[in-house]
Formats: structure tokens, sequence, C-alpha cells
């Protein structure tokens, strides 16, 4: 602190004195430009602007022993980087602290003089830019050189004690990293980027923040797995801010796409070289975020995009973080795959499925638990031929809209106790080539990193399956080919699928045969029968809310499925709210439920008008 308040008093003392004296100061500089070195009679306060200094400087007591070597150039330049650092400028150029100090323009090569003093003592690192500045000679090319504070300040200001600018927690190092990364996004100098072909890059070391952070990380005493990665699976500094930089904007922390191998390269590079190596440096065969698993490519290759794995993401946390809370987990879906992220809580009762489906459910939630895998593993090494096959569980739900299908699903998620996935084919299909291919791999590729950071396999749901798995057509065109090696992808996913996988479709008869043998089970859920439809009608309606005249077995006579018996009741209540009525009469619930009825889509029109009409209620 004592370096900070000495120099803070030199730089105010100094902008006083400036605006104190401005008139003297236009004057001397007038005489000099006259040539009249004869002041006899003038009242000037100094002969030029370095008495000015040098007088600031003397008024000042206290001057710490280690700048005692300095000049008052180098005092004066001093101070004024400090207060410009002070003040979150975080590029300062050697012109911006000559321009707050220069009054006499020939005086400006005596500070550039005290910036290279510094330079040479270690206080500061010049940060030069061959190429970009109008000069390459010093001690001008340091006009447009940028300033960073040296290890030498940092230990001077800490007076031999660095603890109180040593890291606190794993999280504190993340950020300071974060913020690193956002200064650099929002630089358009491109100052801490690559702009030589023969720099090294596994042990090019930018300047600047990257530095204090350094610093700060040796001092440290806590446990910081985030920087330890870094020495643990030897990555350069570039492999480490991409790798942080992924996790970053996948938390929002940092906002620049760190999955884009092209943005993060122009991020880190200029000129076409330079990006080229960069990329190969960053995501190529041989770079250990790659060979050690830290990172992964979404798209099937490094071309289109990276993501943090689970191991990479571990490694950066620690075990404490190793697993993302479930409202983290929830936005990373969400932002990063093609999935809906659901955690369903249907209770059994709330399932009315024929006798023999729910035993087939029943089943498949018992081979699913501990004991059913354990079973199923000793009847596997029991058969007399070997099965190559994945043990996951996958199950086609066919049958007409509203009997369940997707409630299902949600109940098998829900006495898992595990997530359900949820994905429709309408976001799979893309008109672009290739791209809906490549969807069909991300499916795959996603849910297998989720299982794997999860423990446990979610349930994936896949929604109106026919768009995805119908007839394959005979490849004559664009289109035809396209579907073939999208449905292709799917059965070889399907193939090696190890978890749980539930399609629903309304059409199995679209379906392409040679899907039939991948699901384990195919279970039709046919419209309920009578017996169903009052099962269906009593757990559904609000039986402490009914008016005596309601007939539960002429409203099942009607023949609704479960999801048109929901929708009835929900606009039924809604009714009732509105009126502010709180018990449900029989004239608007049936009224509701014919309505319902006559809206009911067939294969050639509809029975009745769509609306109001009365329809036929058998």
């Amino acid at each position: 602190m004592q370096l900070i308040q000495y120099f803070m008093c030199i730089a105010t003392r100094h902008q006083n004195a400036k605006h104190e004296h401005q008139e003297e100061i236009e004057k001397l500089l007038h005489q000099k430009k006259k040539h009249k070195h004869n002041r006899q009679g003038s009242t000037l306060t100094y002969a030029d602007e370095m008495a000015m200094i040098k007088e600031v400087i003397a008024s000042i007591r206290g001057k710490p022993a280690c700048l005692k070597k300095l000049s008052v150039p180098a005092l004066a330049v001093f101070a004024y980087i400090i207060k410009a650092k002070i003040a979150n400028e975080v590029y300062v150029e050697g012109y911006e602290i000559t321009d707050r100090l220069v009054c006499d323009p020939e005086k400006t090569l005596d500070y550039l003089l005290g910036l290279g003093e510094l330079k040479d003592q270690e206080w500061i690192i010049l940060i030069e830019k061959p190429g970009a500045s109008f000069t390459d000679l010093p001690p001008f090319c340091w006009l447009q050189a940028s300033i960073e504070l040296s290890t030498a300040f940092h230990q001077a200001m800490g007076s031999g004690n660095n603890s109180g600018h040593s890291f606190n927690s794993n999280d504190a190092y993340l950020d300071a990293v974060f913020s690193y990364l956002q200064s650099m996004i929002l630089d358009s100098s491109s100052l801490y980027r690559v702009s030589d072909p023969e720099d090294d890059l596994s042990t090019f070391l930018p300047e600047g923040w990257v530095r204090r952070i350094v610093q700060r990380v040796e001092v440290s005493t806590c446990e910081l797995p985030a920087a330890e990665i870094q020495k643990k699976y030897a990555l350069s500094v570039f492999q480490h801010l991409a790798l942080v930089g992924l996790v970053g904007s996948r938390d929002g922390d940092v906002r620049f796409d760190f999955s884009s191998p092209p943005e993060v390269t122009f991020l880190f590079a200029r000129g076409r070289i330079c990006r080229k190596t960069m990329k190969e440096h960053l995501f190529g065969e041989k770079s250990p975020l790659l060979r050690h698993k830290l990172i992964e490519g979404t798209h099937g290759n490094f071309g289109e995009a990276v993501q943090l794995t689970h191991f990479g993401s571990t490694a950066l946390y620690g075990k404490q973080r190793g697993k993302s809370s479930n409202q983290e987990l929830k936005n990373r879906v969400k932002k990063n795959t093609l999935f809906d992220f659901e955690e369903p809580k249907i209770k059994k009762e709330s399932l009315h499925l024929p006798t023999q489906v729910m035993e087939a459910i029943r089943s498949l939630l018992f081979s699913e638990s501990r004991k059913g895998r354990q079973i199923r593993k000793s009847w596997h090494t029991a058969l007399p031929v070997a099965w190559g096959s994945p043990t996951g569980s996958t199950v086609l739900l066919y049958g007409p809209p509203g009997t369940g299908k997707t409630l299902t699903a949600q109940y098998l998620a829900s006495a898992l106790k595990l997530p359900l996935l949820k994905i429709d084919a309408s976001r799979i299909l893309s008109c672009w080539i290739g791209e809906s291919e490549q969807n069909v791999r991300r499916i795959f590729d996603d849910y297998d990193n989720l299982h794997k950071e999860l423990g446990n396999a979610p349930v994936l749901l896949l929604n109106e399956a026919d768009q995805l798995l119908g007839s394959r057509g005979a490849a004559s065109h664009a289109a035809d080919r396209m579907n073939n090696n999208m449905q292709n992808l799917f059965l070889e996913g399907l193939e090696r699928f190890n978890g749980i996988l539930v399609a629903t479709t309304n059409r199995r008869d679209l379906l392409d045969d040679a899907f039939s043998r991948r699901f384990t089970y195919k279970l039709e859920l046919p419209p309920p029968d009578r017996d169903l439809r009052v099962a269906l009608w009593k757990s559904h309606l609000p039986m402490e809310r009914l008016a005596e005249d309601i007939n539960i077995e002429q409203l099942a006579d009607m023949g609704l499925s479960g999801g048109e018996i929901r929708l009835v009741i929900e606009r039924t209540v809604r009714l009732m709210a509105y009126r502010g009525i709180t018990t449900i009469d029989s004239t608007t619930l049936t009224q509701i439920a014919k309505e319902e009825l006559a809206s009911r889509m067939k294969l050639k029109g509809t029975i009745g008008k769509i609306g109001f009409g009365t329809g036929n209620s058998s």
C-alpha cells in the first residue's frame, strides 16, 4: 500500500501543479517557440516542466527504498501507470502515459527513456507489437506498446507477504480466468493473440493478466483443481483457456461460443497461418484436450463443434463439483442438446392401461432395477450362445392419439426416479444436406454423455417416431438418400443403445420393418374399453365437487380416450372457475364432452361440425 500511496501522491500533485501553473506553462512554451532565452523580468515559477515534476516528487516524503534507483522521469511515468491501473484501464499504452505527462513535446523522449528504465529494472512489462507500430525501433516503438505491471511490482506491493493476493477457492480462480477471457473477447486490438507463425504455442505465455493469475496460484494454499489440470495434463496456456472457456460459456459466465473451433481460433490467433496452427494445436488429434477426453465433438468431428466432457468438468471443478445441480443440468441440456429435460412425478394410479400392457410395463421397471439387472445378467450367462447386443430397454408404444403413450413414458421415468429427455422428430429433420444425419448422431452422443454424468440411464422419449423410422425409399432422389442415411444411423444407434428409449407413434404401419427387432417391447395402447373409460373418468374428476346428477357410466359410453377426457375436465374446470361455481353439473360436463367428441378428427373427415355440433355419442 505504501507504493500505491506514494505514486498516487505524485500523480495527483503533478496534475494540480499543471492546472495551477497552466498560464505559466503556456507562456514558457511560447517563449521557447520565439527563442527568447533572456527571461529577465519574467515571473515564471519553473525553468521547465521537468523542474515542476522534480519539485512535486521532492515535496513527497516517505519514498520507498525500492524506488531509490529510479530517475525522476521514471518515477513520473510509474505514477501515471499506477493511476491508470487503479482506474481499471485494462490496456494502457505508452503514448497514453506520455500524453498525460508531457507539456513540452521536447520532453517526450525523457519520459520514453523513463519507460525503458522501468522495463530494464523489471518493474513493468512492455508488450510490443511488431509490424503494428509505426516503428519497431526503441524507444519510439514503446509509444504503442502495452504496459503491464511485473512480478517484481506485485511482490513489492505485498511487502514479502502475498497471502492477500492468493486465491481462496477454485471458483475464485475460475472467475479470474473468466475475466481474462472476457477482456480478450472485448479487445479489438488483438493484443494478446498469437501473430508470429514461428511462435511455439506449447510454451507461449500471453502477457498481462495471465501472468498475474499464475503468480496468485503460486501463493495460494487451497486446492485449485482448475489450475492444477494444466500441469497434470500438460496443457498449454491456450489449451487451458479453451477448456475453461467451455465451462464458462456453458454456465453463462463468459459471453462467447467456445464450442465453435473457428471462433476460438480467431480469438487466440491472427493471420491465416497462425489460425491454422492454433486450430490444430487446440483441437487436432495430438491435442491433450482430445487425448485425455477433456473435450469431445458434438457433431461427430471437431470441424463443427466441441463440448466439455463430464470427465473434463470433474477435472476442472474437482470431486465436490463433479455433478451439476438439477437446474444447471436443465439449463445446459436445453442450451446444448436437442432434448427437453423433465423430472415427471406421475403416480401409478394416474396410469390406466390394458392388463397385458401394464404387466409389460411392470416387467420393464423390474428389469431396470438393480435386482432386475443382476437377474438378467445371470440369465444371459446361462444362455447357450453369448449375446452381443446391449442390455438397454427400447420400447415402441403405438396406438391412436390420447391413449397414454407420452404419459406412460413419463410414468416410467417417475417410477425409476430418472429424468426424462424428450425430443420431437421435427427437431431432428432439417432441409439442409447432412444436418439431419448429424442430428441423429447428436441424439445418441449427447445421451451417452448425460448417461455418464448422471451415473444412471435417463429415459429418452422420441415422439412422432414414424417421421424418423418410416419405410425407406429406393434412393432414387437426394431426399430419399438423405432419409435412408438418417434411418441407417438410427438403426445403428438403436443396435448399440444401452439405456432406456421410448418411441411413440400413432401409425405403426408407417414404420420400416427393420426397426421392429430393435425394440425390446412393442406395446399397443388401444382406445380404452368401457370399463377402462369408467376408471379414467373417476381418476380424473374431482369427485368431491361433482353434482349428484352426474352419471359417470353415461360419460364412459361416449367413447372418449384418456387424453380427451383430461381435456374435457380441464376445460370444464376453467369454465366453472370463470363462473365462480364450485360444483361441476351434469349439463355442462356432458355438453363439453360432446363438443370434444364432435371435434375428433377421422380419416375421412369429422363427425359433425367442429366446435359446437352435437355429434354422435356412440
